[in-house]
Formats: C-alpha cells, sequence, structure tokens
C-alpha cells in the first residue's frame, strides 16, 4: 500500500540498464584512462578487459542472488538475509556513508567542468545547485527520473563515441609497440585503477521493488551493463592509444580532450568537457536514487529511523529519503575535504562486493558458489593493496555503525 510505505514496479530492463550505465560511465573514464596507462601502457587494454572480468564475478553473484532474493537492497538485503542481520546492517550504513562522499564528489566534478562554460559561477554554488536539481528530479518519480537518466546517459555514450570515431580516423598499430612496456605488474595495476570505473554496476540490485519482473530484469541489468561499459570503455582506450599513443594521455589530467586538441580538433576540449559535465550529473542523479532507496529499505526493515520509510498516496517515493540524502550530500560537498573521502570510498566499495560474494557462496549453489569464491578473492587481494589510511577511515566508519547498532537503533528506529 502506497500510504504505507510502498515503492511501485515502473523500471523497465531499458531503464534499470541504463541507471546501471549512469552510476558506471561516470567522470572517471575522461580521466582514469590516463592514469591507468601510465601504469600498463598499451597493455591498457588488457587491463580494461582484467577489470571487467572481476567485475563479472562480483557481477554474475549478484545476478542470481537477485534471483533469490528479488527485492530492494542490494548487498545490504543480501547480507542480512544469507549472513547474519548486524553483517547487512554494517553493510548498508558503510554504503551510506561512501555514497553520500561519492555524490558530493561527483557534484564537485560537475562544478569544476561548469565552471569551463560558466566561469563566473562558484564551484560551491554549482555543486549546491546540481545537488538540489537532480533531489527535485528524484522527487517527480522513479520513472520520471529514469527518463531524464536515459536521455543523460544516451549523451554521454554519444560524446564518448564520437570521441572513439575521430580518433580512429588517425589510428596507427605503430603505438601499440611496446605492448607490455611495465609487464605483467603494471597490467595488473592499471587493472586495479580500472577496476574502480565499473563501480555501479549492483546499483539496479538496490532498486529492485521499483522494477518490472525484478526476478528476471535485474540480473539481465546487471549483466549487461558491465558488457556495455567494458565494450565502450576499450573502444575510448584503443582508439585513444591508437591515435596519439599511450605517453600522450599518460600524462594528462584530461586525456581525451588532450587527444582530440592534439589531432587538430579544436572543438575537442568543448565536446569532452561537456560529455564529462553529463557524466556527472547522471552518477550525482543515481547517487541520490540508490542512496534514498537504501535508507528507505533500511528503515522498512527498522535498522533506520521509520520516518524514512514513508510513501504518501498518489507521489511513490520516499520522499524524506531524498531530502535527506541530499541535504547530507550538500553538507559534505561544502564542508568535508573529499580528496580523503576517496579512502573510504575504495573501502567501502570493496567491502560492498565481498560482502555480494559472501552472501553467494553460503545461499546459493552450483558454479555460482566457486564464480562468488573467485570474486570474494579478487575483492580480498584489492582490499590488502589499499593503504593504511583507507583501512583506518573505513574502520571508522564501521565504528560509527557498530555505535548505532547499538544505542541509536532502538532509540531512532520503531
Amino acid at each position: 500500500m502506497e500510504g504505507n510505505g510502498q515503492l511501485r514496479a515502473t523500471l523497465s530492463l531499458f531503464d534499470a540498464v541504463n541507471i546501471a550505465l549512469g552510476a558506471i560511465i561516470g567522470a572517471g573514464i575522461f580521466v582514469i584512462i590516463g592514469s591507468a596507462a601510465a601504469l600498463a601502457g598499451p597493455a591498457l587494454i588488457l587491463s580494461i578487459i582484467i577489470g571487467a572480468l572481476v567485475a563479472g564475478l562480483t557481477g554474475i553473484a549478484t545476478a542470481e542472488l537477485s534471483k533469490v532474493y528479488p527485492k530492494s537492497g542490494g548487498a545490504y538485503t543480501f547480507a542480512k538475509e544469507a549472513l547474519d542481520d548486524r553483517a547487512g546492517f554494517i553493510v548498508g550504513w558503510v554504503w551510506l556513508f561512501t555514497n553520500i562522499a561519492i555524490g558530493a564528489t561527483v557534484a564537485l566534478g560537475f562544478a569544476s567542468y561548469l565552471a569551463f562554460f560558466l566561469p563566473s559561477v562558484p564551484v560551491q554554488i554549482g555543486a549546491g545547485a546540481l545537488i538540489i536539481a537532480i533531489c527535485a528530479i528524484n522527487l517527480l518519480g522513479a520513472k520520471e527520473s529514469s527518463i531524464v537518466n536515459n536521455v543523460l546517459v544516451a549523451v554521454k555514450i554519444l560524446v564518448l563515441l564520437v570521441f572513439a570515431f575521430i580518433a580512429a580516423m588517425s589510428f596507427r598499430i605503430a603505438n601499440f609497440t611496446p605492448f607490455m612496456p611495465f609487464g605483467v605488474q603494471g597490467v595488473l595495476a592499471g587493472a586495479a585503477t580500472v577496476f574502480f570505473a565499473y563501480s555501479g554496476f549492483a546499483r539496479v540490485a538496490v532498486i529492485a521493488d521499483e522494477i518490472k519482473d525484478a526476478k528476471r530484469n535485474v540480473p539481465k541489468a546487471t549483466l549487461i551493463s558491465i558488457a556495455v561499459s567494458s565494450a565502450i570503455y576499450l573502444a575510448v582506450a584503443g582508439a585513444a592509444i591508437g591515435a596519439v599513443g599511450y605517453l600522450a594521455i599518460s600524462s594528462s589530467q584530461s586525456p581525451l580532450a588532450d587527444a582530440m586538441v592534439g589531432l587538430g580538433f579544436g572543438f575537442g576540449a568543448t565536446l569532452i568537457g561537456f560529455g564529462a559535465l553529463i557524466a556527472t550529473a547522471t552518477v550525482a542523479l543515481g547517487s541520490i536514487l540508490g542512496l534514498s532507496r537504501i535508507a528507505y529499505t533500511m528503515a522498512r526493515n527498522n535498522d533506520l529511523p521509520a520516518f524514512l520509510a514513508r510513501v504518501e498516496k498518489g507521489n511513490p517515493v520516499p520522499a524524506a529519503a531524498i531530502i535527506l540524502s541530499g541535504a547530507l550530500m550538500l553538507i559534505f560537498s561544502c564542508f568535508v575535504d573529499l580528496a580523503s573521502m576517496a579512502y573510504v570510498s575504495s573501502f567501502s566499495l570493496l567491502l560492498y562486493y565481498l560482502a555480494i560474494n559472501l552472501s553467494a557462496i553460503k545461499a546459493l549453489r552450483g558454479r555460482t558458489r566457486i564464480v562468488a569464491a573467485l570474486g570474494a578473492i579478487s575483492c580480498v587481494i584489492l582490499l590488502g593493496s589499499l593503504p593504511l589510511v583507507s583501512w583506518l577511515a573505513g574502520a571508522g566508519v564501521i565504528f560509527l555503525g557498530i555505535v548505532y547498532l547499538a544505542a541509536g537503533r532502538k532509540l531512532f528506529a520503531g
């Protein structure tokens, strides 16, 4: 019943795929291939394939768990059902903090790109304006926000394909020699960097209650989004290296824009800047969507204050959860040193994926358990590669969750 905290299943498979693509293909692709190329050289294409395979392991576990638990919450629900109530809460808690930080970060990124076109607009104002706008769009409803997201995703993919087409016209196979200048270690280091460009594929599992035929469409959308984003990443990276060489993009903070300028296309920086503007907007839009639905689901399970699960008749969205998510994101964008929040994001993202794989090992049978075990091992390896500060920051967030679990849960939920 709508007045009793229920959401409507209004999103199609197409909508679900685009929600995942909106979260995956963010501003990172416009800058990450530069840093990854510096580590892997032309073998960056192998790094992308390895990153896709690692993401695919967890993607398969997510898809199979979505068939068993076809309801909102993602890893929070999986861990709660398959592992333990407390484990589920901690996973959901860490995910909330991470996405508030990510949302605020991409909002500031949006504002930075906006300043390229409107230099008179202060960064904080631009970030705040985006957060308010995406909250307003989300308040209209899941279907309405997905329509906006579909358009924005189409635009940013078109920008990337235009880049790949233009660069491919100047493609030189000689730019791939030597192919692995930094050896296998460089390829793996590049893969670890590229892996984070795939974060977001599990977003559809978070909003499963609002996807039609969730048992069938959530798994499909998860795997399709990984496949499509991988193909786009390979096309963009291969075209960029083939056109200007890996050295030209590895030393740049805006590798795609610089590649187009280097090829003699003066409008390149403007085109890529516009694409990055759209990309950051879609990631922020999806962050509010995911945040509010996790908060809604946790509140419905009495893990967060009950008012966050309220849905009014005639407007089937968790309005309080959307507004609170936007308010916290706005605060973070104004007062928090978001550069340091990257450490929390890296830790909790891998913890989130690890929880999915552990849940799959516990709940599933057959070959999927083997795939999940491999996914869990890959997450542990990447967790071990993170710096100490990342573990300390992640531990701090977990500690706050434990404190709330011990005291605040009984006080505020109900």
